[in-house]
């Protein structure tokens, strides 16, 4: 071939590889809008103490629920494997950064043959060989598997948070769950002896056997209801020890205090978002994305590499490289001239995985604002449920002792007495319920305004 033709083929694929890659996906970051302050009301969340920079922990103070948050970090399976497949990735590093430096290698081969005379043929060689990365398409390489394993350590530190929020909810939802357990126990009580109070008056000639179904159909319902909230009970237990990698025949964590949680402290959306580490994954991910791009288009220009070898031929093995050794020095330019389309797919595959890399950071983006104003709403929702429903218990309690005193005064009826009590229980479950709900909130929104662990 010619060398004008060549010079012009090289020419042709240098033109092809150097041809726009679209913008990187990273840049387009910076279009995103982001509110300048949230939307939600942020009732009640004024009253915390704490600074911009607390930490996921510093919501409560309770010395045991800390020790299991540690203790579960440290068994979870789930996370365990998120360690490993973390390593993996940072390994994936080492052979990206050996890829740029030269290689060197060794061989030794042997022969024995016959012809008119056996003779011995031992060739000893050293070959060093080093690819120039002249367009940079090797350090685009380790560039997208360093920013790769930084994701996945973030994406690894987010794993670590919502272990640990989900352990401090689980808490908080077995502990609330005791104490409404304890109020229907209580409820059953009530209503065990609101029947015995019938029998013992029926048997006095005063009250009829209708009233004392009516108490009797009370207390099957309650214990129905209490039967099937201690087995919630147990399956909230038996997911815990899951969290913690325990199994259930082992030692079950004794779950008594109600912890209080301290409302998270608020910062500005711009703030938040720079500190969540989903976030900052997913951004790192564009960048390894964009550099993966990067790196499958220059796989269209030529590469250029050199190798030296020094060797030596001898019939004895001691004698090899002591000599006078041959070596030889090969410069060597190559070019994908024709390969049927497939480097060319391979860059347009990169391209969209970008484009894929950039929409999962708008998602998460849409997302975390989204989680953040609605977790605010939330707060202000259930303190003002959690208000309406301490009056409602209080009038509840004056409202059941107005009806207990009547009824045993012989003035009033089981029915009415029958509801003002399911009134008065039912609200104080409510209650309950509402603040497991509410300090399990504050958890999540901790978590979606960025706090670690």
């Amino acid at each position: 071939m010619k060398p004008r033709t060549l010079t012009l083929l090289f020419a042709l694929v240098l033109l092809s590889g150097c041809s726009a890659s679209g913008k990187p996906q990273a840049d387009r970051i910076a279009d995103l809008s982001i509110p300048a302050d949230w939307h939600g009301p942020t009732t009640g969340l004024e009253l915390s103490g704490l600074p911009e920079d607390a930490g996921l922990l510093e919501l409560f103070s309770h010395p045991q629920l800390k020790q299991l948050i540690d203790e579960t970090l440290n068994n979870n399976p789930n996370l365990q494997q998120t360690a490993l497949r973390l390593r993996q990735q940072q390994l994936l590093i080492v052979p990206e950064q050996a890829a740029r430096r030269p290689k060197l290698s060794g061989s030794l081969t042997s022969q024995r043959a016959k012809e008119q005379a056996i003779s011995n043929r031992h060739t000893a060689a050293l070959t060093l060989n080093w690819e120039l990365d002249v367009w940079g398409r090797l350090a685009d390489g380790q560039a997208a598997a360093q920013q790769t394993a930084a994701a996945q350590s973030l994406d690894y530190d987010a794993a670590r948070n919502s272990l640990a929020g989900r352990t401090v909810q689980s808490w908080l939802d077995i502990s609330l769950r005791q104490q409404i357990i304890e109020t229907e126990q209580q409820w059953l009580e009530s209503s065990e002896n609101n029947s015995a109070v019938i029998l013992e008056r029926y048997k006095s000639g005063l009250g009829n056997l209708a009233d004392l179904a009516a108490a009797k159909a009370a207390t099957a319902r309650i214990s129905a209801s209490l039967t099937k909230r201690q087995n919630r009970q147990r399956a909230a237990q038996r997911k815990l020890n899951l969290l913690r990698g325990a199994s259930n025949n082992g030692a079950s964590v004794e779950i008594t205090e109600v912890p209080d949680i301290t409302p998270p402290p608020t910062a500005l959306p711009g703030t938040v978002l720079a500190r969540r580490p989903d976030m900052k994954a997913a951004y790192l991910k564009i960048q390894a994305a964009d550099k993966r791009v990067a790196r499958a288009y220059k796989q269209l220009l030529p590469g250029f590499s050199l190798q030296a070898t020094l060797s030596d031929t001898g019939p004895e093995l001691g004698q090899l490289l002591k000599g006078s050794p041959l070596w030889s020095l090969l410069g060597q330019l190559t070019a994908p001239l024709f390969n049927n389309g497939r480097l060319k797919a391979q860059a347009e595959i990169a391209q969209l995985d970008a484009e894929l890399s950039y929409l999962n950071y708008r998602q998460k983006l849409l997302n975390a604002l989204n989680e953040v104003d609605n977790s605010l709403d939330l707060e202000a929702t259930l303190a003002q449920q959690e208000q309406a429903l301490s009056e409602a218990l209080q009038h509840s309690q004056i409202s059941l002792d107005h009806y207990r005193s009547r009824y045993r005064d012989g003035l009033g009826n089981i029915l009415n007495l029958l509801n003002a009590e399911q009134s008065a229980f039912e609200a104080r479950i409510q209650l309950l319920q509402t603040r497991q709900a509410r300090l399990s909130n504050r958890i999540t929104l901790g978590l979606a305004l960025g706090m670690s662990v």
